[in-house]
Order: C-alpha cells, then structure tokens, then sequence
C-alpha cells in the first residue's frame, strides 16, 4: 500500500470512507473496528462536520486544522474540556474565546 496524501479527517468522514471501502471488499480487523467505533462515536453528517470545522477556522485563526476537527468529534459542553483539547496545540485562548467555540460547535 502507497501513502498518496496525509490529511485529518473528522469521525463522520472516516466513516463515510470505511463504509465505501466495506462496499467494495472485506475490511480487516482494524478498518471493522475503526469503522464500528466510528458508528458509536459520530453524531454529525460529512457535511456538517465540515461546515463546523470551517466555522471555527474562519472565527478563530489560532485554531489549527487538527484542533478544529478533534473539537468538532468531540463536540466539548465545558471550558475546561475545550481547554484540555487545546493544551496539545499549546494554543492559548482567552475565556471569550473559549465561549465563542463553545457557542459554535452547538
């Protein structure tokens, strides 16, 4: 297997991927598993997914690709959640700022 393009991608469009891979043969044990996991864990559509992600993009230009996209799979209630996801970054946002994604991503 070649590696074409290194891209991240929200829980509704890897399920969408898995789905069409099933379609077109057996999936091995890890795609079964990730494409299972992906039923339990997404809550939005493709198209949803991507407009949240380029809502927060546009909104906020310290958030990088992957932060927009693990938030919206993760779809965080609480600062303090929202703040853990974006200790890894080690971007630093204000409360305001915190509150303006959480009113976002509902």
């Amino acid at each position: 297997m070649n590696i074409i393009k290194i891209q991240p991608i929200s829980i509704p469009q890897a399920m969408e991927l898995l789905e069409k891979r099933e379609k077109e043969g057996e999936l091995n044990y890890e795609q079964s598993a990730a494409l299972e996991h992906c039923k339990r864990m997404s809550s939005l559509s493709v198209k949803k997914a991507n407009e949240k992600v380029d809502l927060l993009l546009e909104k906020n230009k310290k958030l990088l690709p992957e932060t927009a996209i693990k938030l919206v799979d993760i779809q965080p209630k609480h600062a303090s959640t929202v703040k853990a996801i974006l200790i890894k970054d080690k971007i630093e946002l204000s409360d305001e700022e915190i509150e303006e994604l959480l009113k976002l991503l509902r």
